[in-house]
């Protein structure tokens, strides 16, 4: 106990020495600043004894390769259980006798005895003072009308002193003029509403804990002082007269007496310095609002973090460090292949191809994990990065996701399929799992099989790959889990695409209000969308919204549940991006999205952004989205040979990119640190979309599969999407020439992929995995448009995106809308209904 008490008094100590060091470096005056620091600073001494050693950084350090001498090596164990040879002794000689041992004298409990004994008799002193203080109070008679305080008369106090929130005055005060009363009552007021007794209270125990520290007396003192210094300034406001003032404490220094847990106004050890300070300062102090308070408390916390932190230093297996899977046996990765649990609707799934694994993000993109033989592994992406501990049985249960300085813990759910040994009643599957806010998955006995559907979408076809586990449509895996009563409460769907959606198991009443909700939407979005009015209010809700994040004060009560848990969840992550973007300047309507909703772009003081707000009945956002664009920036595209010397801005405008892979191959984006370092790798399969949050002129080295430098991008206006094309990568660095003319099958494809729509039969076989997974999210909304829209006319192309699709504008009986679309080798690769910017 001594040695812990000791070490935080130590780092107590430092961090007052921090503390002062930066008061006086910066030349601070304000005794309310001075109040604040020491009173962090007295918070953390009280806590350091608990907090300590809880911030640890841990560095990994090389094994040393000293060999040991033989000499330091320890004897074999069994010499020392053999008899020694005695020592020859000659007749008659006199053996002397062994000498005594010693006392043992224990010092450390001599030095805590010695703690524990000052320690209790200077917290007996305070506590007998506390209770002879509290009495005289309560004996007290009280006086009304004075202040707005709990002012008392007592003939056992020689002035004017301040117990808790109770000011003791004794009963010559009715005698002294106008003047002299007002200054002792504004003394004594401020100490109430300052709360100083309680803060001098606290420092009392702290001298009580750290007695031995002459840091915990300084401490003390210190406080006191500065409570007295901010009265004074007080009071001096009050009559307006340093002068009278000071003539006063020295009237009242020579009748005080205060108790030890009383503030007494005037005590003869501080009148003579309080007096040349009132008598020399220029002007009074300015006082310090709660809001700055906080700002000077933030600044001290990583002080105190640093103090009570410290170093621990790892050796790690050399062969571990660094591995790749190659270098790595199989059972060391294969505990990681599993899901994992992050929140209702987000999850982490792990899954082997061929000789590597990669781990998924619900709503972000595969990448890889690189696995250490230590039976550890790691995977570093943009959001984050996560970490996978190992129990005895080398085992991973749960995992670590640290972003945005927060750690979030997940728990595994569920391990990949494994072949069912017994065959199992389908009934027990069979039911309604909520896979999102507004859509539902419907389970149902087909015979000897399953069918599945979700809300919106048609049946298919569930068919068993293991225990609990089936596939759809061979790109879909549904695992359900069981709860601790082994019957099945969730479904757990994932997909290559979209990643992995945890699904709570509900009943059919739930089930039919969401169905409803879904209905509802279904039958207004055809309308909404071919008349592209913005709905009543949706242009004040993103602008609440907007000035209630940059305070960090978000509105939930206006919010949908799943969306208020969403914007809570990444409330500091949103408020540090519109801090970034400055005040809003102004914003548009730019149309109403296939989904029903509306679309604004909105001009900041650094940059632009794209918001998309879906309402409810009630008024409330349903769901709201948000792409930040960036500013005027460019950006561009730069050859490999600058690697070196391309290097990001900090304090950019934030900007979302979009890569599509044409390359017809993986390849892998890693986004270039100001150091030079290659940093967040990341694969993208061919034919298949990449997006990230990142800033204007944050560059991202573009490489194939094996790393090897394609080209740099760096974000900025013309940048934002970007085709990789392999027919481009020799002939330029540059930006490749737009095309001008359409795709030659361009329009036969869509006019193909419109009448498959229309029918609800689109032609899957003909389109990438991404494009059939979107169409099919998207098929009963573009559906019930086209039918509002009416027969075909006419279809006429526009241009070209930047993504290399085309723009082509139908015409129809009722009305008009525009679809993007890429096509290569007689296949979409890309599609999008507009109004989309």
């Amino acid at each position: 106990m001594i040695a812990a008490l000791a070490e935080a008094a130590l780092r107590s100590f430092a961090l007052g020495g921090v503390v002062w060091i930066g008061l006086n470096l910066f030349r601070v005056r304000n005794p309310h600043v001075h109040m604040t620091a020491w009173i962090v600073v007295l918070l953390a001494s009280l806590a350091m004894p608990v907090v300590m050693h809880w911030p640890t950084l841990t560095i990994d350090r090389l094994p040393l390769s000293v060999p040991v001498p033989v000499e330091s090596w320890p004897a074999d164990i069994s010499m020392l259980e053999r008899p020694q040879p005695s020592l020859p002794i000659a007749p008659g000689a006199a053996i002397a006798s062994t000498a005594k041992a010693g006392i043992s004298i224990d010092w450390w409990m001599v030095a805590t005895g010695v703690y524990v004994g000052i320690a209790g008799l200077l917290l007996l002193r305070l506590a007998i003072g506390l209770c002879l203080t509290w009495r005289l109070a309560r004996a007290a008679k009280p006086v009304k009308g004075m202040i707005d305080a709990d002012v008392r008369v007592s003939r056992d106090v020689g002035g004017p002193v301040t117990f808790g929130s109770t000011i003791l005055v004794p009963p010559q005060f009715f005698g002294w003029d106008a003047k002299k009363r007002l200054a002792v009552l504004a003394h004594e007021g401020a100490h109430v509403a300052n709360r100083d007794f309680y803060v001098l209270l606290l420092a009392s125990l702290n001298r009580v804990v750290f007695w031995f520290s002459p840091f915990s007396w300084w401490q003390l003192a210190r406080l006191a002082e500065l409570a007295e210094i901010i009265s004074d300034a007080r009071a001096i406001e009050m009559i307006d007269d340093r002068l009278s003032y000071a003539e006063i404490l020295l009237d009242v220094a020579a009748s005080v007496k205060p108790r030890p847990m009383e503030l007494a106004m005037a005590q003869a050890a501080t009148v003579r310095a309080r007096i040349e300070r009132i008598i020399a300062a220029a002007a009074m102090p300015v006082a310090v609002g709660w809001r700055k308070r906080l700002w000077i408390a933030a600044a001290i916390v990583p002080v105190v973090i640093a103090s009570a932190g410290m170093i621990a230093y790892r050796t790690p297996d050399p062969v571990a460090s660094g591995a790749d899977l190659g270098d790595v046996p199989a059972e060391h990765y294969r505990p990681f292949v599993n899901f994992y649990a992050m929140g209702p609707a987000s999850v982490f799934a792990i899954f082997r191809e061929g000789d590597e694994v990669y781990g998924q993000l619900t709503g972000q993109r595969r990448l890889r994990i690189s696995v250490a033989s230590d039976g550890t592994a790691s995977y570093a992406a943009s959001f984050g990065e996560i970490t996978f501990p190992v129990d005895a049985e080398r085992r991973s249960s749960e995992l670590m996701l640290h972003m945005n300085g927060r750690n979030v813990r997940a728990v595994r759910v569920a391990e990949m399929p494994t072949p069912a040994a017994d065959p199992v009643s389908l009934d027990q599957y069979v039911g309604w799992y909520r896979v999102a806010p507004n859509r539902v998955l419907t389970v149902r006995r087909d015979g000897d099989g399953l069918q599945v559907q979700e809300t919106g979408q048609g049946r298919s076809l569930a068919l068993a790959e293991g225990l609990d586990a089936f596939s759809v449509h061979g790109d879909r895996l549904l695992i359900f889990l069981r709860d601790d009563a082994a019957k099945v409460s969730r479904v757990l769907v994932h997909n290559a695409v979209s990643g992995a959606r945890l699904a709570q198991r509900i009943d059919a009443a739930q089930a039919q209000a969401i169905e409803a909700d879904f209905a509802r939407r279904l039958a207004e979005v055809p309308d909404r969308f071919r008349e592209q009015v913005p709905a009543a209010g949706s242009k004040e809700i993103i602008l609440t919204g907007i000035e209630d994040l940059r305070r960090g004060t978000p509105n939930y009560g206006r919010m949908s549940a799943p969306l208020a848990a969403a914007i809570h969840g990444r409330l500091d992550e949103l408020r540090a991006t519109f801090a970034a973007l400055g005040p809003i300047e102004s914003i548009f309507f730019r149309g109403v999205g296939p989904g029903g909703y509306d679309i604004y772009g909105a001009k900041f003081e650094n940059g632009t952004a794209e918001f998309r707000v879906l309402l409810e009945p009630d008024g409330k956002a349903g769901d709201v989205t948000f792409r930040p664009d960036g500013n005027d920036e460019l950006g561009g595209i730069f050859s490999c040979a600058e690697e070196a010397r391309v290097r990001g801005r900090a304090g950019t405008s934030p900007i979302r990119i979009m890569l599509y892979n044409e390359t017809e191959d993986d390849i892998q984006v890693f986004n270039l640190g100001a150091d030079g370092e290659r940093k967040a790798q990341s694969v993208v399969r061919s034919d298949m979309t990449w997006v990230a949050l990142t800033n204007v002129n944050s560059p991202w080295v573009i490489a194939d599969k094996s790393g090897k430098c394609m080209e740099i991008l760096v974000p900025g206006r013309q940048t934002r999407f970007h085709n990789v094309e392999a027919s481009n990568l020799v002939a330029r660095p540059g930006r490749a020439a737009r095309r001008a003319v359409p795709i030659v099958n361009g329009e036969a494809m869509l006019r193909l992929y419109l009448e498959g729509i229309a029918k609800g039969q689109p032609d899957y076989d003909h389109m990438t995995t991404e494009v059939a997974n979107i169409t099919r999210a998207q098929l009963p909304f573009d559906q019930a448009i086209l039918a509002r829209l009416g027969a075909l006319r006419a279809v006429s192309f526009r241009g070209v995106t930047a993504l290399d699709s085309d723009i082509y504008v139908a015409q129809f009986a009722n009305g008009a809308a525009e679809w993007r679309i890429g096509v290569r080798n007689g296949t979409i690769t890309k599609i999008a209904l507009g109004p989309n910017f």
